[in-house]
C-alpha cells in the first residue's frame, strides 16, 4: 500500500508539474507586447534625419568660420602686444631712453590691450551668441522630425499591438530584443515615406 501511495504521489506530482509549467507556455501570445527601437539609428539612417543634419552641420559651419576669423583677429592683436612689449622693456633698459617715449609707448601699449580685452569680450559674447543661436536652431529644425517619430511610434505600436515602446538609448539598457519587437526599421522606412 505503501508503495502505491508513493507511486500515485509520484504521479500526480509529475502531471501537476506538467500542467503548470507547460499552461503559460502555451498560453503566451505569438508576439512580445514590447517594442523597442533606436533612435540614433532613425535619425542617422532616414533621409529626413540625414537632411536634418545637413542643415544643422552649415550652420554650424558658417559659424564657426566667422568665429575662426575673430579669433585670427586676437591672435594677430596679442602678437603686437608682445612685440610692443618687447620694444617697451628693451626701451626702458636702455641708458638713452627718453622719458616721454617711454610714456607715449606705454600709452600705445595700454591702448592696445584695452582694444584687445574688448575684442575678447566680445568674441566670448558672440561665441555665446552663436551657440544659444546653434542651440534654438537645433530644437527647432529637429522638433517637426521628433514630432513626426513619436506619430509614427504610437501608430506602429498600436498596428503591432504593444503596450509598451522603449527607445534603447534612453530606456536605460536594453541588452536583448527580439528582432520581432525592433521597430527602427519600420519607423525609418515611414519616416520616408513621401
Amino acid at each position: 500500500m505503501k508503495a502505491f501511495f508513493r507511486q500515485f504521489l509520484a504521479l500526480a506530482s509529475a502531471a501537476l508539474l506538467t500542467f503548470v509549467f507547460s499552461g503559460p507556455v502555451m498560453a503566451q501570445p505569438a508576439s512580445p507586447n514590447i517594442g523597442v527601437f533606436d533612435l540614433q539609428k532613425v535619425f542617422s539612417d532616414s533621409q529626413k534625419g540625414k537632411d536634418v543634419k545637413k542643415a544643422l552641420e552649415a550652420d554650424s559651419k558658417k559659424r564657426q568660420d566667422d568665429l575662426k576669423k575673430k579669433q585670427d583677429e586676437i591672435t594677430k592683436l596679442e602678437e603686437e602686444l608682445n612685440k610692443l612689449t618687447a620694444e617697451l622693456g628693451q626701451l626702458a633698459s636702455s641708458d638713452s631712453a627718453n622719458k616721454e617715449d617711454l610714456r607715449k609707448k606705454n600709452d600705445d601699449l595700454r591702448k592696445k590691450i584695452e582694444n584687445r580685452n574688448n575684442k575678447v569680450k566680445a568674441h566670448q559674447e558672440q561665441f555665446a551668441k552663436y551657440a544659444e543661436e546653434m542651440r534654438q536652431a537645433e530644437e527647432q529644425k529637429m522638433k517637426p522630425l521628433m514630432d513626426s517619430v513619436v506619430k509614427i511610434v504610437g501608430d506602429k505600436a498600436k498596428e503591432k499591438g504593444y503596450l509598451i515602446v522603449l527607445e534603447t538609448q534612453r530606456a536605460g539598457v536594453v541588452f536583448i530584443a527580439l528582432e520581432a519587437m525592433d521597430m527602427t526599421n519600420d519607423i525609418i522606412k515611414a519616416l520616408d515615406k513621401p
